[in-house]
């Protein structure tokens, strides 16, 4: 399957995109903080966020309530969902941070929610070129974890879904300098390396690279979408029959 390359300005516009947010029914699993369930929300999407972490879940808890949105502490494979009740359901980069021995459970738990017709499997991970996964690389790789959850995806089975796509694009990310670059990156929910690994004069020498005309440093991250579409299969075309031989001219006498 050959990748579609589009443009989106943001991970949310390529969900608006690409999913069709109002009247949606949404889980948006292991949600963090639930800023991407707010975000939906507001887009007109009812969202249940799941949220495995206690300390995280009990935050989450203590917002309160919200038109369209619910958080609630939960795992990715036992969703509080009947089965076909759902239209959507979205990792945003969270398959790949999954235990692999866990990943196929927690496909087939999505899939046990989707609605039969014009359910949707969104996941989104960071690719692994661009500029910037080649600075990130040096202290944070996670080409082996993505890599996991693409062969996660690819083990599911193929007649649950009508449609596969393969979406590519690129989001630009913009620093004046590279202390600006360590702070936002020290700044991320979740993170796993530590200040010392970040500022080095390697990571500093590949910021470098990314000097722009006029002043700062700009770079690529390209973002991958893997979009399954759930709905009647069409009928394969019946084989054409072969063409009988033309039989040979009789032999003059």
């Amino acid at each position: 399957m050959a990748p579609e390359i589009l443009q989106f300005g943001s991970d949310l516009e390529a969900m608006q995109r690409l999913i069709g947010l109002p009247g949606r029914r949404i889980v948006d699993v292991a949600c963090g903080n639930g800023a991407l369930a707010f975000a939906l929300a507001e887009r007109g999407a009812s969202v249940l966020g799941i949220e495995n972490d206690p300390r995280g879940a009990q935050v989450n808890r203590a917002l309160g309530s919200f038109p369209r949105m619910t958080l609630v502490e939960g795992f990715a494979q036992n969703l509080p969902r009947n089965d076909g009740t759902v239209d959507c359901v979205i990792f945003a980069h969270r398959l790949s941070q999954t235990e692999a021995y866990e990943m196929d459970d927690c496909l087939a738990e999505a899939c046990r929610v989707l609605a039969e017709n014009d359910g949707i499997l969104y996941v989104l991970e960071r690719h692994t070129g661009g500029s910037y996964d080649d600075v990130v690389r040096l202290f944070h790789d996670e080409s082996e974890e993505r890599a996991w959850a693409l062969d996660a995806l690819a083990r599911m089975p193929r007649s649950f879904f009508a449609s596969a796509r393969e979406i590519h694009y690129g989001l630009k990310h913009k620093f004046p300098d590279f202390d600006s670059f360590v702070a936002t990156l020290m700044a991320a929910d979740d993170i796993s390396y530590a200040v010392e690994e970040v500022n080095t004069a390697d990571v500093r020498a590949w910021f470098e690279q990314g000097i722009i005309k006029g002043g700062g440093y700009e770079f690529e991250q390209v973002m991958r979408v893997d979009l399954y579409r759930t709905g009647a299969i069409p009928p394969s075309s019946p084989p054409v029959p072969p063409v009988p031989p033309v039989p040979a001219a009789p032999a003059s006498a």
